[in-house]
């Protein structure tokens, strides 16, 4: 007897809680991000470095709103995909040209951050990178194979080396006599472009939404996930910016490309050494979740008829979606080649400001055409005729759509393209039989 299924795909197991979803949450957020774009972003803000995370928190909390409701409304795997399905039911094209993209945005984002790992690695053995960087996504597709608790497992545990990290960065800094003096700093105009760069370490909490058939309760569950994900976040970055800031001045951070590891080395070279080694582990973790994150959204796709449905098959025992997770490695492996790892990290986030601003669109809709559904939470402020908070989302979302260097528009209207020529071949195909 084979081991998967061969017939319709059952539901996923409801195995995850408020504490793994957040170390999910938390763990997607940290990731890697705090440690690349900290020393660039204190060249801009200076020691007004903590009111930009400030802003991008409160910008990225605009949308995470959006996703909570909507989460509320559909607690289905497919994420983005789904709501917009649901928003434009005449228009499939739309949810699956946006789903496929993310989809190849989370790809790319477990590429990047594979490559980033073997990276790190060469400071301890020497590996040829690219063999390296395929070897870390076969070896986490494993593990999301085998199962969702435990890859929860293995995330929790790396979650909390990251965190453990970033608290020994902080408890350098709390014993420098600076530390805190920031805070008195008066804000200025360069806390705004400070925010548009920091805003991309905050990516992340929108994955938690595709775990929602893999969640108890998860109307309750998933938007406390997000809220607690970005509240545990935010109270980090603005502790690890007022320490960096203690530790070594602006400009010098600015000169960096392992800004807190430098940072750290003013006042302890182990503890420096700790953090090159912790690394690793944040990049691993974000490996993880981003496989595991984006086999869901092939999964909600495929078997909502936008894509072949053998992809939505499942694993008999553990109820993993293992065709969208072997589909999502192979994708990953074949970005490995193009391009350096600024490039496939500035994909990842430029498509994922396009789906930003479909959700809250998506929302801003079905508050119209669907005002009588359940929603078990609501975004605030909403009794407009055009709801305020998700409209403001979508603004501060295309504002940091021009953020970007000028291939990643290129390269990101060809991903576009290329979604859409996978949608429309496939329905053409369809047609055929």
């Amino acid at each position: 007897m084979t081991n998967f299924e061969t017939s319709e795909p059952s539901r996923l197991n409801r195995t995850l809680g408020l504490p793994m979803l957040t170390f999910y949450g938390t763990g997607m957020i940290l990731g890697a991000g705090i440690y690349s774009v900290i020393g660039k972003a204190a060249g801009i803000a200076g020691e007004n470095l903590w009111q930009g995370f400030i802003l991008a928190a409160v910008t990225a909390l605009l949308t995470a709103l959006s996703y909570a409701e909507l989460v509320t409304m559909y607690p289905s795997a497919g994420g983005e995909y789904i709501y917009l399905r649901k928003a434009f039911p005449r228009h499939e094209w739309i949810a699956a040209i946006i789903g496929i993209t993310v989809v190849f945005a989370g790809c790319a984002s477990a590429a990047t951050v594979a490559l980033s790992f073997s990276s790190y690695l060469q400071h301890f053995i020497e590996t040829p990178l690219l063999l390296m960087s395929a070897s870390v996504l076969i070896f986490f597709t494993g593990i999301n194979i085998i199962g969702i608790k435990q890859s929860s497992l293995m995330n929790a545990l790396f979650t909390l080396i990251e965190i453990s990290g970033l608290i020994l960065f902080i408890g350098l800094g709390w014993q420098n006599p600076e530390f805190g003096a920031a805070l008195l700093k008066v804000p200025n105009i360069s806390v705004f472009s400070t925010a548009a760069l920091v805003f991309f370490a905050y990516l992340g909490f929108e994955n938690i939404v595709n775990l929602a058939e893999e969640t108890k309760e998860p109307e309750k569950t998933i938007p406390r996930a997000i809220f607690l994900s970005l509240i545990i976040s935010t109270i980090l970055y603005i502790l690890v910016s007022l320490s960096a800031v203690a530790l070594m001045p602006p400009e010098l951070l600015a000169q960096s490309d392992s800004a807190l590891t430098d940072a750290a080395m003013n006042s302890s070279y182990r503890i420096a050494g700790i953090l090159g080694g912790i690394a690793l582990f944040s990049t691993a973790n974000t490996v993880l979740i981003s496989l595991i994150t984006t086999s869901r959204i092939l999964y909600g796709i495929s078997r909502n008829n936008s894509l072949p449905q053998i992809i939505s098959k499942t694993s008999i025992k553990q109820k993993t979606p293992w065709v969208a997770a072997l589909i999502s490695l192979v994708v990953s492996i074949l970005l490995l080649p193009f391009g350096k790892v600024e490039t496939l990290a500035g994909i990842a986030s430029f498509t994922i400001m396009i789906a930003f601003i479909m959700v809250n669109v998506a929302l801003i809709i079905l508050r119209k055409t669907q005002p009588t559904h359940p929603r078990p939470f609501r975004v605030p402020i909403s009794n407009l005729k055009i709801p305020a908070l998700p409209a403001i989302a979508i603004a501060t979302c295309i504002v940091f759509l021009f953020q970007f260097a000028k291939n990643i528009y290129t390269t990101g209207l060809l991903s576009l393209i290329i979604s859409a020529a996978i949608y429309f071949s496939f329905r053409w195909f369809k047609k055929l039989k």
